[in-house]
Protein backbone atom coordinates (compact mmCIF):
# COMPACT_ATOMS: atom_id res chain seq x y z
CA UNK A 1 0.00 0.00 0.00
CA UNK A 2 1.47 3.50 -0.78
CA UNK A 3 1.58 6.28 1.46
CA UNK A 4 -1.30 8.16 1.67
CA UNK A 5 -2.44 11.73 1.68
CA UNK A 6 -3.04 12.88 5.38
CA UNK A 7 -6.45 12.33 6.72
CA UNK A 8 -9.20 14.41 7.60
CA UNK A 9 -11.17 14.13 10.45
CA UNK A 10 -14.62 16.11 10.49
CA UNK A 11 -15.89 15.71 13.87
CA UNK A 12 -16.39 17.64 17.73
CA UNK A 13 -14.17 18.18 20.48
CA UNK A 14 -14.35 16.09 23.19
CA UNK A 15 -12.86 17.92 26.51
CA UNK A 16 -11.99 14.67 28.06
CA UNK A 17 -10.07 13.69 25.00
CA UNK A 18 -12.43 10.43 24.86
CA UNK A 19 -13.93 10.40 21.67
CA UNK A 20 -13.91 13.08 18.75
CA UNK A 21 -11.50 14.36 16.45
CA UNK A 22 -9.11 13.89 19.18
CA UNK A 23 -8.84 10.19 19.43
CA UNK A 24 -9.49 9.92 15.56
CA UNK A 25 -6.13 11.73 15.54
CA UNK A 26 -4.51 9.66 18.04
CA UNK A 27 -5.65 6.66 16.11
CA UNK A 28 -4.29 7.67 12.94
CA UNK A 29 -0.93 8.31 14.79
CA UNK A 30 -0.81 5.17 16.12
CA UNK A 31 -1.43 3.59 12.62
CA UNK A 32 1.33 5.65 11.31
CA UNK A 33 -0.78 7.79 9.35
CA UNK A 34 -0.71 11.95 9.47
CA UNK A 35 -4.03 13.43 10.59
CA UNK A 36 -5.80 16.59 10.20
CA UNK A 37 -9.37 18.10 11.77
CA UNK A 38 -11.62 20.45 11.61
CA UNK A 39 -13.74 21.34 14.29
CA UNK A 40 -17.63 20.65 13.85
CA UNK A 41 -18.76 21.56 17.47
CA UNK A 42 -17.15 21.98 20.71
CA UNK A 43 -19.08 20.36 23.43
CA UNK A 44 -18.85 20.54 27.06
CA UNK A 45 -19.40 17.02 28.70
CA UNK A 46 -17.70 14.95 31.61
CA UNK A 47 -18.58 11.09 33.01
CA UNK A 48 -22.24 11.62 33.07
CA UNK A 49 -23.08 13.11 29.41
CA UNK A 50 -23.02 15.28 27.31
CA UNK A 51 -23.99 18.73 29.19
CA UNK A 52 -24.20 21.30 26.52
CA UNK A 53 -23.11 21.55 22.43
CA UNK A 54 -21.77 24.74 20.46
CA UNK A 55 -21.99 24.51 16.98
CA UNK A 56 -19.41 25.76 14.65
CA UNK A 57 -20.67 28.67 12.25
CA UNK A 58 -21.70 27.76 8.50
CA UNK A 59 -19.10 30.04 7.13
CA UNK A 60 -16.07 29.63 9.81
CA UNK A 61 -16.55 25.40 9.01
CA UNK A 62 -16.75 26.27 5.10
CA UNK A 63 -13.21 28.14 5.22
CA UNK A 64 -11.90 25.69 7.61
CA UNK A 65 -12.17 22.61 5.08
CA UNK A 66 -11.20 24.99 2.59
CA UNK A 67 -7.97 25.68 4.91
CA UNK A 68 -7.42 21.84 6.03
CA UNK A 69 -6.09 20.16 3.01
CA UNK A 70 -4.14 23.21 1.46
CA UNK A 71 -6.33 22.64 -2.07
CA UNK A 72 -5.27 18.67 -1.77
CA UNK A 73 -7.33 16.26 -1.40
CA UNK A 74 -7.14 14.17 1.72
CA UNK A 75 -6.05 10.82 2.07
CA UNK A 76 -9.66 9.94 3.18
CA UNK A 77 -12.48 11.53 5.20
CA UNK A 78 -13.73 10.45 8.70
CA UNK A 79 -17.20 12.14 9.43
CA UNK A 80 -18.35 12.29 13.39
CA UNK A 81 -20.62 14.43 15.10
CA UNK A 82 -22.22 17.08 12.83
CA UNK A 83 -23.39 19.65 16.19
CA UNK A 84 -26.31 21.11 13.57
CA UNK A 85 -28.17 20.94 10.44
CA UNK A 86 -26.13 24.20 8.90
CA UNK A 87 -22.87 22.25 9.44
CA UNK A 88 -23.97 19.47 8.52
CA UNK A 89 -25.20 20.75 5.05
CA UNK A 90 -21.82 22.24 4.66
CA UNK A 91 -19.92 19.09 5.48
CA UNK A 92 -22.20 17.10 2.88
CA UNK A 93 -21.46 19.42 0.46
CA UNK A 94 -18.18 19.04 0.59
CA UNK A 95 -18.10 15.37 0.82
CA UNK A 96 -20.10 15.91 -2.27
CA UNK A 97 -17.18 17.07 -4.27
CA UNK A 98 -14.07 15.40 -2.39
CA UNK A 99 -12.85 12.46 -4.45
CA UNK A 100 -11.14 10.76 -1.59
CA UNK A 101 -13.18 7.59 0.49
CA UNK A 102 -15.60 8.74 2.96
CA UNK A 103 -16.58 7.38 5.99
CA UNK A 104 -19.41 8.44 8.07
CA UNK A 105 -19.55 6.98 11.88
CA UNK A 106 -23.61 8.18 12.48
CA UNK A 107 -23.58 10.04 16.18
CA UNK A 108 -26.70 10.73 16.51
CA UNK A 109 -26.39 11.13 20.76
CA UNK A 110 -23.56 10.69 22.99
CA UNK A 111 -22.93 6.77 24.12
CA UNK A 112 -22.54 7.57 27.87
CA UNK A 113 -26.06 9.98 27.93
CA UNK A 114 -26.97 13.70 28.15
CA UNK A 115 -28.58 15.55 25.24
CA UNK A 116 -29.15 14.63 21.83
CA UNK A 117 -26.11 16.03 19.91
CA UNK A 118 -28.30 16.90 16.49
CA UNK A 119 -31.30 17.14 14.78
CA UNK A 120 -30.67 16.55 11.18
CA UNK A 121 -33.38 16.73 8.58
CA UNK A 122 -34.36 13.75 6.36
CA UNK A 123 -32.81 15.35 3.09
CA UNK A 124 -29.50 16.05 5.13
CA UNK A 125 -28.89 12.40 6.41
CA UNK A 126 -29.36 10.70 2.57
CA UNK A 127 -26.99 13.26 1.13
CA UNK A 128 -24.12 12.58 3.92
CA UNK A 129 -25.37 8.64 2.97
CA UNK A 130 -24.58 9.09 -0.84
CA UNK A 131 -21.85 11.33 -0.17
CA UNK A 132 -20.15 8.61 2.20
CA UNK A 133 -17.77 5.52 0.66
CA UNK A 134 -19.01 3.44 4.20
CA UNK A 135 -21.10 3.72 6.64
CA UNK A 136 -20.55 2.75 10.37
CA UNK A 137 -23.60 2.74 12.45
CA UNK A 138 -24.69 0.63 15.75
CA UNK A 139 -27.53 -1.21 15.35
CA UNK A 140 -29.73 1.75 17.33
CA UNK A 141 -28.61 4.40 15.21
CA UNK A 142 -29.36 2.40 12.14
CA UNK A 143 -32.65 2.40 13.29
CA UNK A 144 -33.46 5.53 13.51
CA UNK A 145 -31.97 6.20 10.04
CA UNK A 146 -33.88 3.43 8.11
CA UNK A 147 -36.74 3.29 10.18
CA UNK A 148 -36.99 -0.08 11.05
CA UNK A 149 -37.95 -2.28 13.89
CA UNK A 150 -35.36 -2.76 16.88
CA UNK A 151 -33.10 -5.69 16.72
CA UNK A 152 -30.48 -6.32 19.57
CA UNK A 153 -31.10 -10.28 19.09
CA UNK A 154 -27.72 -12.79 17.73
CA UNK A 155 -27.87 -14.21 14.43
CA UNK A 156 -28.05 -12.15 10.78
CA UNK A 157 -29.95 -9.11 10.29
CA UNK A 158 -33.39 -9.20 9.80
CA UNK A 159 -34.24 -9.58 6.11
CA UNK A 160 -36.47 -5.93 6.29
CA UNK A 161 -32.50 -3.83 7.61
CA UNK A 162 -31.07 -5.74 4.69
CA UNK A 163 -33.71 -4.47 2.63
CA UNK A 164 -33.84 -0.85 3.84
CA UNK A 165 -29.97 -0.36 3.75
CA UNK A 166 -29.76 -1.68 0.52
CA UNK A 167 -32.23 0.57 -1.15
CA UNK A 168 -31.77 3.66 1.44
CA UNK A 169 -28.08 3.52 1.49
CA UNK A 170 -26.27 0.86 -1.28
CA UNK A 171 -28.31 1.82 -4.38
CA UNK A 172 -27.53 5.41 -4.64
CA UNK A 173 -24.76 7.62 -4.67
CA UNK A 174 -21.07 6.16 -3.89
CA UNK A 175 -21.86 4.19 -0.80
CA UNK A 176 -19.64 0.66 -1.21
CA UNK A 177 -20.75 -0.84 2.31
CA UNK A 178 -22.32 -0.48 5.86
CA UNK A 179 -20.86 -2.04 8.76
CA UNK A 180 -23.51 -2.69 11.22
CA UNK A 181 -21.36 -2.77 14.69
CA UNK A 182 -22.23 -5.27 17.17
CA UNK A 183 -21.68 -2.97 20.34
CA UNK A 184 -25.47 -3.02 21.21
CA UNK A 185 -26.63 -6.60 20.46
CA UNK A 186 -26.35 -9.79 22.94
CA UNK A 187 -24.70 -12.76 22.87
CA UNK A 188 -20.86 -14.19 23.25
CA UNK A 189 -19.44 -12.39 20.53
CA UNK A 190 -19.49 -8.88 19.44
CA UNK A 191 -20.18 -9.65 15.87
CA UNK A 192 -19.93 -7.01 13.11
CA UNK A 193 -21.95 -7.25 10.02
CA UNK A 194 -20.34 -6.15 6.83
CA UNK A 195 -23.13 -5.41 4.03
CA UNK A 196 -22.20 -4.42 0.41
CA UNK A 197 -25.11 -4.59 -2.58
CA UNK A 198 -24.60 -8.36 -2.70
CA UNK A 199 -23.06 -9.56 0.16
CA UNK A 200 -23.03 -10.50 3.57
CA UNK A 201 -20.12 -11.11 6.17
CA UNK A 202 -19.50 -11.56 9.80
CA UNK A 203 -16.51 -10.35 11.87
CA UNK A 204 -16.77 -12.37 15.23
CA UNK A 205 -14.67 -10.74 18.37
CA UNK A 206 -15.36 -12.42 22.41
CA UNK A 207 -17.70 -9.96 23.96
CA UNK A 208 -16.57 -7.61 26.41
CA UNK A 209 -17.53 -6.00 29.90
CA UNK A 210 -18.51 -2.21 29.10
CA UNK A 211 -16.84 -0.33 31.43
CA UNK A 212 -17.79 -1.72 34.69
CA UNK A 213 -21.85 -1.08 33.52
CA UNK A 214 -21.70 2.08 31.20
CA UNK A 215 -20.73 1.89 27.89
CA UNK A 216 -16.90 3.02 26.95
CA UNK A 217 -16.39 6.21 25.25
CA UNK A 218 -15.09 6.39 21.74
CA UNK A 219 -15.58 3.16 20.18
CA UNK A 220 -17.03 4.34 17.24
CA UNK A 221 -14.78 6.91 16.83
CA UNK A 222 -11.92 4.54 17.11
CA UNK A 223 -13.39 2.44 14.08
CA UNK A 224 -13.99 4.66 11.81
CA UNK A 225 -11.16 6.21 11.97
CA UNK A 226 -9.30 3.23 11.48
CA UNK A 227 -11.31 1.96 9.00
CA UNK A 228 -11.10 5.43 7.25
CA UNK A 229 -7.15 5.12 7.60
CA UNK A 230 -7.08 1.51 5.95
CA UNK A 231 -8.92 2.90 2.56
CA UNK A 232 -6.63 5.73 2.35
CA UNK A 233 -3.79 3.39 2.11
CA UNK A 234 -5.60 1.52 -0.42
CA UNK A 235 -6.96 -1.70 1.31
CA UNK A 236 -10.02 -3.20 0.40
CA UNK A 237 -13.45 -2.96 2.60
CA UNK A 238 -12.73 -6.44 4.08
CA UNK A 239 -9.15 -5.60 5.33
CA UNK A 240 -10.61 -2.50 6.55
CA UNK A 241 -13.55 -3.87 8.45
CA UNK A 242 -10.98 -6.53 9.83
CA UNK A 243 -8.29 -3.89 10.87
CA UNK A 244 -11.49 -1.08 12.51
CA UNK A 245 -12.93 -4.49 14.83
CA UNK A 246 -9.39 -5.65 15.63
CA UNK A 247 -8.61 -1.80 16.92
CA UNK A 248 -12.16 -1.28 18.65
CA UNK A 249 -11.82 -4.45 20.54
CA UNK A 250 -8.41 -3.91 21.84
CA UNK A 251 -9.00 -0.49 22.76
CA UNK A 252 -12.46 -1.28 24.84
CA UNK A 253 -10.34 -4.45 26.31
CA UNK A 254 -7.32 -1.60 27.08
CA UNK A 255 -9.54 1.07 28.17
CA UNK A 256 -8.63 3.81 30.56
CA UNK A 257 -10.39 5.92 33.33
CA UNK A 258 -11.19 9.51 32.95
CA UNK A 259 -12.54 12.27 34.70
CA UNK A 260 -15.61 10.33 37.26
CA UNK A 261 -14.45 7.25 36.44
CA UNK A 262 -15.47 7.57 32.76
CA UNK A 263 -14.10 4.17 30.45
CA UNK A 264 -12.56 5.78 27.60
CA UNK A 265 -11.66 3.69 24.32
CA UNK A 266 -8.04 3.79 24.42
CA UNK A 267 -7.05 4.70 20.49
CA UNK A 268 -3.12 3.42 20.67
CA UNK A 269 -3.95 -0.30 22.27
CA UNK A 270 -1.60 -2.72 21.89
CA UNK A 271 -3.20 -5.28 19.28
CA UNK A 272 -2.45 -9.22 19.92
CA UNK A 273 -4.59 -12.31 19.19
CA UNK A 274 -6.57 -11.78 21.94
CA UNK A 275 -8.78 -8.87 19.75
CA UNK A 276 -8.04 -10.87 16.06
CA UNK A 277 -11.60 -10.72 14.72
CA UNK A 278 -12.92 -14.38 13.15
CA UNK A 279 -14.08 -13.73 9.29
CA UNK A 280 -17.06 -15.67 8.63
CA UNK A 281 -18.93 -15.88 5.06
CA UNK A 282 -22.04 -15.66 6.51
CA UNK A 283 -22.30 -16.12 9.92
CA UNK A 284 -20.60 -15.78 13.23
CA UNK A 285 -17.85 -18.48 14.66
CA UNK A 286 -19.67 -20.53 17.47
CA UNK A 287 -18.44 -19.64 20.79
CA UNK A 288 -17.24 -23.31 21.51
CA UNK A 289 -14.97 -23.45 18.39
CA UNK A 290 -13.10 -26.43 18.37
CA UNK A 291 -9.02 -25.45 17.46
CA UNK A 292 -7.10 -27.87 15.75
CA UNK A 293 -4.34 -28.87 17.94
CA UNK A 294 -0.81 -27.16 18.84
CA UNK A 295 2.12 -28.20 17.80
CA UNK A 296 4.11 -29.62 20.08
CA UNK A 297 7.13 -27.01 19.37
CA UNK A 298 8.25 -24.46 18.02
CA UNK A 299 8.38 -25.50 13.99
CA UNK A 300 12.13 -23.54 13.67
CA UNK A 301 13.40 -24.72 10.48
CA UNK A 302 10.66 -25.89 8.30
CA UNK A 303 11.59 -26.31 4.86
CA UNK A 304 9.08 -27.25 1.87
CA UNK A 305 10.02 -30.60 -0.38
CA UNK A 306 9.29 -31.93 -3.74
CA UNK A 307 8.91 -35.12 -3.18
CA UNK A 308 9.19 -38.10 -0.96
CA UNK A 309 13.20 -38.68 -1.11
CA UNK A 310 13.51 -34.98 -0.02
CA UNK A 311 11.85 -35.72 3.15
CA UNK A 312 13.81 -39.20 3.77
CA UNK A 313 16.86 -37.26 3.16
CA UNK A 314 16.55 -34.57 5.32
CA UNK A 315 14.69 -36.46 8.00
CA UNK A 316 18.63 -38.41 7.54
CA UNK A 317 20.06 -34.54 8.09
CA UNK A 318 18.30 -34.53 11.31
CA UNK A 319 15.11 -32.07 10.38
CA UNK A 320 12.24 -32.53 12.50
CA UNK A 321 9.76 -29.96 10.80
CA UNK A 322 9.14 -30.11 7.44
CA UNK A 323 6.62 -29.72 4.50
CA UNK A 324 5.19 -31.87 1.47
CA UNK A 325 4.40 -30.53 -1.54
CA UNK A 326 3.58 -32.91 -4.56
CA UNK A 327 2.49 -30.92 -7.54
CA UNK A 328 3.22 -32.96 -10.58
CA UNK A 329 2.06 -36.39 -9.05
CA UNK A 330 -1.45 -37.83 -8.95
CA UNK A 331 -3.28 -41.15 -8.21
CA UNK A 332 -1.40 -44.28 -6.99
CA UNK A 333 2.42 -42.41 -7.07
CA UNK A 334 0.85 -39.41 -4.95
CA UNK A 335 -0.75 -42.12 -2.27
CA UNK A 336 2.57 -43.89 -2.29
CA UNK A 337 5.03 -41.04 -1.88
CA UNK A 338 2.59 -39.79 1.09
CA UNK A 339 2.73 -43.44 2.70
CA UNK A 340 6.27 -43.37 3.01
CA UNK A 341 7.01 -40.18 4.15
CA UNK A 342 4.12 -39.89 6.74
CA UNK A 343 5.53 -43.35 7.76
CA UNK A 344 9.34 -42.17 8.24
CA UNK A 345 8.41 -39.05 9.64
CA UNK A 346 6.13 -40.95 12.27
CA UNK A 347 9.06 -43.13 13.11
CA UNK A 348 11.25 -40.47 13.83
CA UNK A 349 8.95 -38.33 15.77
CA UNK A 350 8.95 -35.47 13.06
CA UNK A 351 6.36 -32.74 12.42
CA UNK A 352 5.52 -33.79 8.80
CA UNK A 353 2.78 -31.59 7.01
CA UNK A 354 1.08 -32.21 3.46
CA UNK A 355 0.60 -29.24 1.24
CA UNK A 356 -3.24 -29.46 -0.09
CA UNK A 357 -3.73 -33.08 -0.29
CA UNK A 358 -5.81 -33.33 2.81
CA UNK A 359 -8.09 -36.21 1.92
CA UNK A 360 -4.91 -38.56 1.35
CA UNK A 361 -2.89 -36.94 4.29
CA UNK A 362 -6.35 -37.92 6.34
CA UNK A 363 -6.12 -41.79 4.74
CA UNK A 364 -2.14 -41.83 5.63
CA UNK A 365 -2.42 -40.81 9.27
CA UNK A 366 -0.53 -37.63 8.71
CA UNK A 367 1.06 -35.16 11.65
CA UNK A 368 -0.16 -32.20 9.82
CA UNK A 369 -1.79 -30.60 6.68
CA UNK A 370 -0.97 -27.23 5.37
CA UNK A 371 -4.10 -25.28 3.43
CA UNK A 372 -4.35 -22.64 1.09
CA UNK A 373 -6.98 -20.03 0.87
CA UNK A 374 -7.88 -21.28 -1.55
CA UNK A 375 -8.27 -24.60 -0.76
CA UNK A 376 -10.03 -24.01 2.78
CA UNK A 377 -13.39 -23.62 1.31
CA UNK A 378 -13.22 -27.81 0.02
CA UNK A 379 -11.87 -28.87 2.78
CA UNK A 380 -13.52 -31.47 5.29
CA UNK A 381 -12.22 -29.99 8.44
CA UNK A 382 -14.35 -31.35 11.09
CA UNK A 383 -12.55 -34.29 9.77
CA UNK A 384 -9.50 -33.20 9.80
CA UNK A 385 -10.16 -32.03 14.08
CA UNK A 386 -11.48 -35.49 14.65
CA UNK A 387 -8.45 -36.89 13.74
CA UNK A 388 -6.27 -34.73 15.91
CA UNK A 389 -4.58 -33.56 12.56
CA UNK A 390 -2.49 -30.66 13.03
CA UNK A 391 -3.65 -27.25 10.27
CA UNK A 392 -1.53 -25.00 9.09
CA UNK A 393 -3.02 -22.00 6.94
CA UNK A 394 -1.48 -19.68 4.49
CA UNK A 395 -2.13 -16.15 4.80
CA UNK A 396 -1.13 -12.80 2.94
CA UNK A 397 -3.35 -10.03 3.78
CA UNK A 398 -5.41 -8.77 7.14
CA UNK A 399 -8.50 -10.42 5.74
CA UNK A 400 -6.96 -13.97 4.90
CA UNK A 401 -5.94 -13.59 8.82
CA UNK A 402 -9.60 -13.08 10.09
CA UNK A 403 -10.43 -15.95 7.80
CA UNK A 404 -7.62 -18.43 9.32
CA UNK A 405 -8.57 -17.52 13.19
CA UNK A 406 -12.03 -18.29 12.34
CA UNK A 407 -11.06 -21.99 12.19
CA UNK A 408 -8.32 -21.65 14.72
CA UNK A 409 -5.03 -23.96 13.43
CA UNK A 410 -2.27 -24.61 14.60
CA UNK A 411 0.08 -22.31 13.23
CA UNK A 412 -0.54 -19.46 10.81
CA UNK A 413 1.86 -18.63 8.24
CA UNK A 414 2.52 -15.44 6.31
CA UNK A 415 3.92 -14.53 3.41
CA UNK A 416 5.61 -14.06 1.34
CA UNK A 417 8.23 -12.16 3.25
CA UNK A 418 10.36 -11.30 -0.11
CA UNK A 419 9.04 -11.67 -3.64
CA UNK A 420 9.26 -15.27 -5.11
CA UNK A 421 9.32 -16.81 -7.87
CA UNK A 422 7.98 -20.07 -6.52
CA UNK A 423 4.41 -19.30 -7.81
CA UNK A 424 2.59 -16.49 -9.04
CA UNK A 425 1.58 -14.11 -6.60
CA UNK A 426 -1.26 -12.28 -6.01
CA UNK A 427 -0.02 -10.48 -2.92
CA UNK A 428 3.04 -8.16 -2.53
CA UNK A 429 5.56 -9.24 -0.34
CA UNK A 430 4.86 -8.49 3.60
CA UNK A 431 8.36 -7.02 3.93
CA UNK A 432 10.01 -6.94 7.68
CA UNK A 433 7.65 -4.56 9.22
CA UNK A 434 4.36 -6.11 8.12
CA UNK A 435 6.02 -9.21 9.10
CA UNK A 436 6.66 -8.00 12.62
CA UNK A 437 3.59 -6.18 13.36
CA UNK A 438 1.32 -9.15 12.07
CA UNK A 439 3.32 -11.65 13.94
CA UNK A 440 2.69 -9.72 17.37
CA UNK A 441 -0.88 -9.59 16.44
CA UNK A 442 -0.79 -13.07 16.24
CA UNK A 443 0.28 -13.99 19.64
CA UNK A 444 -0.13 -15.52 22.35
CA UNK A 445 -2.35 -17.65 20.51
CA UNK A 446 -0.55 -18.92 17.29
CA UNK A 447 2.53 -20.15 16.22
CA UNK A 448 4.14 -17.83 13.61
CA UNK A 449 6.00 -19.19 10.23
CA UNK A 450 7.13 -16.80 7.85
CA UNK A 451 7.54 -18.06 3.72
CA UNK A 452 8.65 -16.48 0.95
CA UNK A 453 11.49 -15.22 -0.56
CA UNK A 454 13.89 -16.39 2.53
CA UNK A 455 17.68 -17.11 1.59
CA UNK A 456 19.90 -18.16 4.12
CA UNK A 457 21.18 -14.71 4.52
CA UNK A 458 17.79 -13.56 5.36
CA UNK A 459 17.12 -15.82 7.93
CA UNK A 460 18.52 -13.75 10.36
CA UNK A 461 16.11 -10.59 10.18
CA UNK A 462 13.29 -12.61 9.73
CA UNK A 463 13.80 -14.87 13.08
CA UNK A 464 14.62 -11.04 14.53
CA UNK A 465 10.70 -10.68 13.52
CA UNK A 466 9.96 -13.43 16.44
CA UNK A 467 8.33 -15.90 14.26
CA UNK A 468 8.69 -18.71 15.43
CA UNK A 469 9.37 -20.71 11.63
CA UNK A 470 11.01 -20.12 8.91
CA UNK A 471 9.93 -21.91 5.57
CA UNK A 472 12.55 -22.44 3.07
CA UNK A 473 12.17 -24.11 -0.33
CA UNK A 474 14.99 -22.92 -3.27
CA UNK A 475 17.81 -21.92 -0.60
CA UNK A 476 17.67 -25.82 0.41
CA UNK A 477 16.64 -27.49 -2.36
CA UNK A 478 18.28 -26.13 -4.77
CA UNK A 479 21.49 -25.97 -2.56
CA UNK A 480 25.35 -26.89 -4.33
CA UNK A 481 26.00 -28.06 -0.51
CA UNK A 482 22.98 -29.15 1.05
CA UNK A 483 24.72 -30.44 4.48
CA UNK A 484 26.44 -27.18 5.20
CA UNK A 485 23.66 -25.12 3.67
CA UNK A 486 21.37 -26.94 6.26
CA UNK A 487 23.97 -26.33 9.00
CA UNK A 488 23.97 -22.75 8.37
CA UNK A 489 19.97 -22.86 8.15
CA UNK A 490 19.48 -24.30 11.42
CA UNK A 491 22.42 -22.76 13.70
CA UNK A 492 20.67 -19.28 12.60
CA UNK A 493 17.05 -20.45 13.70
CA UNK A 494 17.86 -22.83 16.42
CA UNK A 495 20.34 -19.46 18.03
CA UNK A 496 17.63 -17.04 17.62
CA UNK A 497 14.89 -19.20 19.32
CA UNK A 498 17.67 -20.48 22.05
CA UNK A 499 18.22 -16.59 22.64
CA UNK A 500 14.78 -16.20 22.59
CA UNK A 501 13.66 -18.88 25.09
CA UNK A 502 16.75 -17.46 27.77
CA UNK A 503 15.00 -13.92 27.54
CA UNK A 504 11.74 -15.39 28.22
CA UNK A 505 12.65 -18.07 31.10
CA UNK A 506 13.01 -17.12 34.99
CA UNK A 507 15.73 -15.65 36.51
CA UNK A 508 17.10 -17.94 39.34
Amino acid sequence: MNRPAPLLSIAGHDPTAGAGLTTDLAVWQAMGLHGTSVCTAWTVQDGQGVRDVQPASPQFLREALRAAGGGAPPGAVKLGMLGSEAVAAEVAEFCEACSAPVVWDTVLAAAAGGRSLAALSPHTLQRLARASSVITPNRVEAAQLLGVAAWQASGAPPAEWLRAMREQWLRHGRTRAVVLKGGHAQGAHSVDWLVTRDALHALAVPRLPDGDGGRVHGTGCVYAAALAGMLAQGAGLEQAAVEAQWRTHAAIAQAWRGAGGRAMAHAAAGLDSGSLPAWCEAAPAPADAQPFPALPRAPGLYPVLPDADWVLRLLELGVDTLQLRLKQVAGAELRAQLRVAVDAARARGAQLFINDHWREALDAGAFGVHLGQDDLPGADLTALRGAGTRLGVSTHDLHELARAHALRPSYIALGPVWPTTLKVMSHGPLGLARLRDWTARCKPRYSVVAIGGISLQRIAPVMDCAVDGVAMVGALVGATDLPQALRQAQDSVDGALRWRRGLLAPSA
